[in-house]
C-alpha cells in the first residue's frame, strides 16, 4: 500500500490519492484536524481502496502506528503548511519535523520510493523556458520556497545515505476540484461564474489581462504524480510537472464565458506587476512516464464548472 501524505482533504493530496487508485494502488491516508472528504474519495473509501488513518505528518509516533496497522511499500507527501510548536519558527521546525519522521519510517519499513512535492516556484527569476537542470538561487523570496528547498536537499541526501528512490516534484499550475484557498485566477473565475458572483480579483498573482500562465489541471497533474511515484524505473530525482504550455489568461476567460454563457468579467488590464515565471519542460516527465495532458483549458474549465454546479462546494 501507499500511504499519501494528506491524502484525504488536502487540494493536491487528495486528488493524488484518486489518481492513485484508478492506476491500480490501494491507499492509506492520513487525517488531522480536518475531517472532511471529497465526493470523489468516498465510493473509494466505502470499498477500503482508500484506508483513513489519523495522523499529524510531524509526528513519528502517528506514523509508526500507521506502519503498525498497514504493510507501506511507498511514501508520497503532497502536504503542505507543516507545524511544530509556537513561536516564529514553526512553520520551519514543522518541515525539520515532518522530514525526520517522513525519513525515519521509510527507511524502517524499507519503501521502494518516497516523492515529494516541491515546486515550480524554484525557477522564481529565471526567464524562458527551463528544465530541471536550471541553476537555483538559495535566497527566497517567499517562506515557502525556502521550505521547499530544504525538502529537495534532504530527500538528495536521504536518497544518497539510504538506497531508497527519492523524487521531488516540481508542481505549476494547478486548479481544479477541491481547491478551498482559491488563490488562483482560474479557480476565482470558475466560482464566481458558476455561483453567479462578481469575482473577486484582489490579490491574485499573475490574474491581469496581459498574463499568461503554465496551467495544469488538478487532474492531469495528480494523474502524472501517480506516473512518476508507480513508474517502475526513473532516470531522474527531480521531475517538472505541468502542461508544458503557456495559456494566456484571456483563453481562461473565454473557457469559463463559453461553459457559464452568462458570466462576465474585466481583468485589470496590462501585466501583473510582478517578474514572470519561467515555462517548465516537461521533457523528463514525458520521457519517463509517457505523460501527457488529457485536458485543454476548455475541458478542464467545463469539468470544473460541472463539479461545482453538482453541488460540491469547492
Amino acid at each position: 500500500m501507499i500511504l499519501v501524505v494528506g491524502g484525504l482533504n488536502g487540494f493536491i493530496g487528495s486528488n493524488t490519492t484518486e489518481a492513485l487508485v484508478e492506476h491500480g494502488q490501494d491507499c492509506v491516508v492520513t487525517r488531522h484536524e480536518n475531517t472532511e472528504v471529497p465526493g470523489f474519495l468516498r465510493d473509494h473509501i466505502d470499498h477500503r481502496r482508500v484506508i483513513v488513518e489519523p495522523a499529524d505528518s510531524t509526528s513519528l509516533a502517528d506514523l509508526r502506528k500507521i506502519g503498525g496497522k498497514h504493510k507501506i511499500d511507498g511514501i508520497v507527501n503532497v502536504a503542505g503548511g507543516f507545524a511544530s510548536g509556537e513561536g516564529p519558527l514553526r512553520g520551519l521546525r514543522g518541515y525539520f519535523d515532518m522530514l525526520d519522521a517522513t525519513f525515519r519510517v521509510a527507511h524502517d519499513w524499507k519503501v521502494k520510493r518516497v516523492t515529494f512535492s516541491s515546486t515550480g516556484g524554484m525557477y522564481l527569476g529565471l526567464q524562458g523556458t527551463v528544465d530541471e537542470e536550471a541553476p537555483i538561487s538559495l535566497p527566497s523570496m517567499f517562506p515557502i520556497l525556502a521550505y521547499q528547498k530544504i525538502v529537495e536537499v534532504a530527500a538528495d541526501q536521504f536518497a544518497k545515505k539510504t538506497g531508497i528512490n527519492t523524487i521531488c516534484a516540481r508542481l505549476m499550475g494547478m486548479y481544479g476540484p477541491f481547491d478551498g484557498n482559491q488563490l488562483g485566477l482560474e479557480a476565482r473565475l470558475v466560482h464566481a461564474a458558476v455561483s453567479g458572483k462578481p469575482p473577486n480579483l484582489e490579490n491574485v498573482f499573475f490574474g491581469n489581462a496581459e498574463d499568461t500562465g503554465d496551467l495544469c489541471y488538478i487532474k492531469d497533474l495528480a494523474r502524472a504524480i501517480a506516473l512518476v511515484h508507480t513508474a517502475e524505473k526513473l532516470q531522474y530525482d527531480v521531475y517538472n510537472i505541468g502542461s508544458g504550455k503557456l495559456t494566456p489568461n484571456r483563453e481562461v476567460v473565454e473557457a469559463v464565458k463559453r461553459a457559464v454563457p452568462n458570466f462576465k468579467v474585466e481583468l485589470p488590464p496590462g501585466h501583473f506587476p510582478f517578474p514572470p515565471l519561467p515555462l517548465m519542460e516537461t521533457k523528463r516527465l514525458q520521457e519517463d512516464t509517457g505523460f501527457v495532458p488529457n485536458f485543454d483549458i476548455q475541458s478542464a474549465i467545463r469539468h470544473y464548472v460541472d463539479w461545482l454546479k453538482a453541488g460540491n462546494p469547492k
